[in-house]
Parts: C-alpha cells; structure tokens; sequence
C-alpha cells in the first residue's frame, strides 16, 4: 500500500517514518513541504511553522498519508510501529530551539530521543549519549543544563518532559 509523506527540511523524522512503514510492507514518498498547499490549517509556502502546528494540532510533523487517511508521526508510530515502544511527543519551551521532542520508550529505558528544530550535531549526539538509559537517569543529568540566559535549554526540556 503506498503512503506519501509530508517531511521535515532535514529528512530525519521522515527517515525513521519511512523505515518503519518499509518494514510494514508499505511504500512511502516524501513530499517536500515547500511544494505542497495543505488543506484545512496546514499551510505551508515553503517555510512550516513547526511550534504553531504542533500547539493547535497536537501532533508533530511529518504527516502521512496512508490510503488516503492521514495519520501525524505519534499515530503513525502507535498504528504501524513496534508495539512494545510507546512514543512520547510535547512542545518544549519557545525558549529553546528546539520544536518539538518526540521519545521511544520501552521499560523505562530511552530508545531513541528526536529533537526537532534543534541542531542536528547536538540533537544526534544526545541521541546516543541517552539512548539505553533510564528515564529517571535521564532526567537526573538534565535537569539543570543552562543554555546561555534563556533559562532553560533542551537537555532541560527533554528531563521536564519525561
């Protein structure tokens, strides 16, 4: 069954989308968001505000679209992922780069942490540095990380949210 996927500039959430459904026996294709007019509130000229559409829509981009239905990231990881992983997706603070953090937990531990509009090296490496651990130990390191005078930073929000 074929399934187009809405991405993000950087291709990472699409990458993990797109493997997933391969692995389902589902076909999939990226669609750039600077070429597409979505219909309802999901608008885009080129540049997707990533914050507005996850705040009103609850969910995280990329958006599929599988037979027709379209399912945000979190639905398509619940409907067509691993069973034992339960995602955690929120909007950190508008203080911090990054948009949105999406989490694969399975027994507590980490199994993959996304950060979305955060720099790729530092979001990559936070990946793997957590990636394993428990979520109280997670949140044991990151909860007092500065990031200049914002406030917070998004070690900080990645420990608020688990």
């Amino acid at each position: 069954m074929p399934a187009k996927i809405l991405g993000d500039p950087q291709g990472r959430l699409t990458k993990k989308v797109q493997d997933t459904l391969f692995a389902k026996g589902i076909t999939s294709e990226i669609i750039s968001p600077g070429v597409l007019e979505l219909t309802g509130d999901w608008r885009t000229n080129g540049a997707v505000d990533y914050r507005t559409d996850y705040e009103a829509h609850n969910q995280m981009l990329p958006l599929i679209y599988i037979d027709g239905v379209c399912y945000s990231f979190v639905q398509a990881m619940k409907k067509y992922g691993p069973q034992d992983i339960k995602w955690k997706v929120w909007a950190p603070s508008p203080a911090v780069c990054s948009k949105a953090i999406a989490v694969a937990i399975k027994d507590d531990v980490i199994q993959e942490v996304i950060m979305e509009g955060s720099c790729m090296g530092f979001s990559n490496a936070l990946n793997i540095l957590v990636k394993g651990m428990e979520i109280s130990r997670v949140v044991q390191l990151l909860q007092n990380v500065p990031c200049q005078t914002r406030g917070t930073s998004c070690p900080q929000e990645l420990a608020r949210g688990l």
